[in-house]
């Protein structure tokens, strides 16, 4: 079963004064090792981690591995 993960990191929040300093660099962090340990990482950053580009990656990623659920299933019958 493929290992997969999803790191969203934000540091810029615009027309606030409440940006932050690390996230983006935790979850580019986090990429590299989960990458390191055989997952295939997909990553959102800043202006890339819209609602949207969200709620698409974890709705993909959800579905690939209830997918790979079934798969295993049937294929261990």
């Amino acid at each position: 079963m493929a290992k997969k993960a999803l790191c969203i990191g934000i540091n810029n929040y615009p027309g606030t004064d409440m940006d932050l300093q690390g996230c983006v660099n935790d979850a580019t962090d986090w990429a590299g090792v989960l990458a390191e340990r055989g997952f295939k990482v997909a990553s959102l950053l800043d202006e890339q981690a819209t609602k949207a580009a969200m709620l698409k990656a974890m709705s993909e990623l959800i579905a690939k591995a209830s997918k790979d659920r079934k798969s295993t299933r049937l294929n261990s019958s």
